[in-house]
């Protein structure tokens, strides 16, 4: 099976304090993470770690922090040939500083200068012999068009829809199976209970509808099917950051493996969970059997 991925990708620096720094005072932290990050391609870096063929496809500049992203994906047997460079330009960066006494995490980050995206960068024959897209939704130009051309071949679209009402307005109705967050489908649909909710974006076009809750777990329904609500599972906290790549991932796994809605949904659940316990969103993705012994 392969997977074309294509999206955001970036790199993180991770630190954790025991209390966040009272202004002007220095604080040391005690654990410190660099590592790839980017929805789209900490996503395929779980799936190929899940032993699932991976192409990305993303955008950096020419400098040593574009060299050093690329590496993070590529180092993980992730086909990165497709990948853009814009010369001159600065990567993206973030920074996460997490409090350990109470969970709570500060995230800065910068784009950089580097250019969105765009569809002229991107050879849509990328889609070609690819048994599922995954998007992200940072580029809607260029993933639309991706989408597009997978529809026309036959290859579902796995989209996650989190970015804005624009994106999602222009890109679920080219999607097969969505992801989004409770507040990002409510503002998307103008509904506020989730039954409602997960009708209102299948009438759009999907065929599935993933929505996410936090703490409170995650909904999805088939068109035609009922709708399954699925628990968080309770696993020590150490990072939420890059829990919901992680999911990403999870259901594009079980799209793949033909699973059903239920099985997908634990399945993702649990992959989320306990990628919460390590650092970072790439030194804790857990294996498959780690999130079987799980379920």
């Amino acid at each position: 099976m392969r997977v074309l991925a294509a999206g955001y990708c970036t790199l993180d620096q991770i630190g954790l304090v025991e209390r966040f720094a009272e202004r002007g005072i220095a604080t040391e932290m005690p654990t410190f993470s660099i590592q790839g990050g980017g929805t789209a391609a900490t996503a395929a870096v779980a799936l190929s770690r899940w032993g699932i063929e991976l192409s990305f496809v993303g955008k950096v500049g020419d400098d040593e922090r574009g060299d050093l992203i690329i590496r993070t994906v590529e180092s993980e047997g992730v086909n990165t040939s497709a990948m853009v460079r814009e010369a001159g330009k600065v990567s993206q960066l973030s920074f996460v500083i997490i409090e350990t006494t109470s969970g709570v995490s500060h995230v800065y980050y910068t784009s950089g200068n580097v250019s969105p995206l765009r569809a002229e960068e991107v050879d849509d024959s990328q889609v070609d012999g690819a048994d599922l897209l995954l998007v992200d939704g940072e580029y809607p130009n260029a993933q639309l068009a991706l989408m597009k051309s997978a529809r026309e071949k036959g290859t579902p679209v796995l989209l996650e829809a989190n970015r804005n009402r624009q994106v999602a307005e222009e890109c679920v109705p080219h999607a097969d199976i969505v992801v989004a967050s409770e507040r990002a489908a409510s503002s998307f649909t103008g509904v506020g209970d989730l039954v409602g909710i997960c009708e209102a974006m299948l009438e759009k076009g999907p065929r599935r509808v993933v929505i996410t809750m936090g703490d409170e777990g995650a909904v999805a329904r088939d068109r035609g099917g009922e709708m399954v609500r699925v628990p968080v599972y309770d696993v020590p906290v150490v990072d939420r950051t890059g829990a919901g790549d992680i999911f990403l991932a999870a259901v594009a796994l079980g799209c793949l493996k033909e699973w059903d809605v239920e099985r997908l949904l634990r399945f993702a659940n649990a992959a989320a969970s306990l990628s919460c316990k390590g650092i970072g969103a790439r030194s804790a993705i857990p294996s498959q059997e780690e999130i079987e012994g799980l379920l």
